[in-house]
C-alpha cells in the first residue's frame, strides 16, 4: 500500500500574483492499494469515479512512459475546503503524480514531477509549493517550470475561509489589462522584499508590502475582506487572498496577535477559522 501526504497551499502571497506560493501545514492523505478494478472512497460521490483528479494525474505518468494504467482502490482523506484558494487541486494532481512514480517505480526527481504537474494545473504557483514545501517563487519559460525555494522564519497563521467560493476565471476578469510604470516598479520592489522579509522574520517590511495587480479588484468578491483587512492593519498583522479566494490568510509572528484575530473573525463573520503554519517540507511518500 502507498500512502501520499500532500499540503494544503497559498498562491499569490502577498505582492506575489502568479509567482509565489506557500505551503501550509494542513495535510490530505491519499492512499492506493491494490484491487482488481479502481474505485475511489473517502471524496464526494461525484468525484468517486475515473475522472477525479488523482486518477488523472496518475493516469498522465502512465501514458507519458508508455505503461499500462493500473487498478487500485484510491482513498481519499482530506478536510481541505475545494474552490476556496487553498489549492485542493494541487493536493489531488501531486498525489496522483507521487503515487504513480512510487508504484510505478519510475524514481522521477521533483523537478520531473513538477513539469507534468504544471503541464497539468497550467502554471506552477500552487504545484511547486505542494511538492516543494516552504515557499516557492516560480516561473514558466518557453513552457518549462522554474521556481526556487526559501525557507521562512517562524511564523503564526490564520485561515479565514468563507463558506462561498470564487470562481478564478471571474476573478481574473477583474483583472487591469495594464498598469502604471510607477506601481510595476514598486511590485517589482515589494516581491523582491517580502521574499527576504519572510525569510528573515521583518515584519516591518511586510507590513509595508502593498499589491497593485489583484487584490485592489478581487476583495470586492469576498464581502468579508475590508472588515478583516483593517482590523489586521490596526493590530499590526499581514494578510492577503489566498489564490483567487475566497479565503484570507494572515501571518504574524505573534501567537497571541492571530489568536485574538480568530476570536474577533469567529465573533463577527461566518466563518471557518483555522490557525496553520507554513509547512516545512512538501508532499511525501510512505510505504505500508
Amino acid at each position: 500500500m502507498i500512502k501520499v501526504c500532500a499540503p494544503a497551499t497559498s498562491a499569490n502571497c502577498l505582492v506575489g500574483f502568479d509567482c509565489v506560493g506557500l505551503a501550509v501545514d494542513w495535510w490530505a492523505t491519499f492512499t492506493f492499494e491494490e484491487s482488481d478494478h479502481t474505485y475511489v472512497t473517502g471524496c464526494p460521490e461525484e468525484y468517486q469515479n475515473e475522472d477525479n483528479l488523482v486518477i488523472q494525474a496518475f493516469k498522465q505518468v502512465a501514458d507519458l512512459y508508455n505503461l499500462e494504467m493500473p487498478t487500485f482502490h484510491l482513498h481519499i482523506e482530506s478536510d481541505i475546503p475545494s474552490t476556496r484558494g487553498l489549492g485542493s487541486s494541487s493536493t489531488c494532481v501531486v498525489a496522483g503524480l507521487l503515487g504513480a512514480n512510487a508504484w510505478l517505480k519510475l524514481h522521477l526527481s521533483d523537478e520531473e514531477l513538477l513539469k507534468v504537474a504544471t503541464d497539468m494545473e497550467g502554471h506552477p504557483d500552487n504545484v511547486a509549493p505542494c511538492l516543494f514545501g516552504q515557499m516557492c517563487i516560480s516561473f514558466m519559460d518557453d513552457e518549462k517550470p522554474y521556481l526556487t525555494t526559501i525557507n521562512c522564519d517562524k511564523f503564526y497563521g490564520l485561515a479565514m475561509i468563507p463558506s462561498y467560493h470564487v470562481s478564478t476565471a471571474e476573478a481574473r476578469k477583474l483583472l487591469p489589462e495594464t498598469i502604471p510604470f510607477k506601481q510595476a516598479v514598486k511590485q517589482a520592489a515589494y516581491v523582491s522584499s517580502f521574499v527576504q522579509a519572510l525569510h528573515t522574520g521583518d515584519e516591518t517590511i511586510l507590513r509595508a508590502c502593498r499589491d497593485f495587480l489583484h487584490e485592489p479588484y478581487r476583495k470586492a468578491l469576498i464581502q468579508e475582506y475590508d472588515a478583516l483587512h483593517a482590523y489586521c492593519q490596526r493590530k499590526d498583522i499581514v494578510m492577503w487572498i489566498s489564490g483567487s479566494g475566497s479565503t484570507m490568510l494572515a501571518i504574524s509572528q505573534s501567537e497571541e496577535k492571530i489568536k485574538n484575530l480568530k476570536e474577533f473573525a469567529d465573533a463577527n463573520f461566518d466563518l471557518e477559522n483555522r490557525r496553520i503554519s507554513i509547512a516545512k517540507k512538501g508532499a511525501y511518500v510512505v510505504y505500508e
